[in-house]
């Protein structure tokens, strides 16, 4: 049985065709790469690290002092991923270590809020107190 013959043509084609899979799927391939190998960035951290240093300066460390010591150790568990190489779970831990710090920000405010209510409250029956003991029982509703 006679076996057809390949115009030179036909002949290159597939190969060419081939080829350009081979290039662009190696082109692929060199990018991945590149991209599994970048290290992460450890600008992703700043965030966190502002947070923490905003609950602090609020008076996290009286207030919050759980919330505040759990965001610190998100983001040393953080720093250590960043050296590992590991981004996913460095921008995981930063991001918990954000949440934590504002947690402890939000509940430092509110300590502080209740403080100043109960002085407040304080100073409000002072001056009541005082009402009475100038005018009397009845001045007071």
């Amino acid at each position: 049985m006679p076996q057809p013959q390949l115009t030179d043509s036909m002949a290159k084609q597939p190969r060419s065709k081939g080829a350009v899979r081979l290039t662009v799927a190696g082109v692929c391939l060199l990018l991945a790469s590149a991209c599994a190998t970048t290290p992460p960035d450890p600008r992703i951290l700043d965030n966190a690290r502002q947070a923490i240093t905003r609950a602090e300066a609020a008076g996290g460390s009286e207030h919050a002092p759980l919330e505040l010591r759990l965001a610190n150790r998100r983001l040393e568990a953080a720093r250590q991923a960043i050296e590992a190489g590991d981004g996913q779970r460095a921008r995981y831990q930063s991001d918990e270590a954000e949440i934590e710090a504002q947690l402890a920000l939000a509940r430092t405010r509110a300590a502080l809020a209740r403080r100043t209510l109960a002085e407040k409250r304080q100073a409000l029956e002072a001056l009541r107190e005082e009402l009475v003991e100038l005018y009397g029982p009845e001045v007071l509703p």
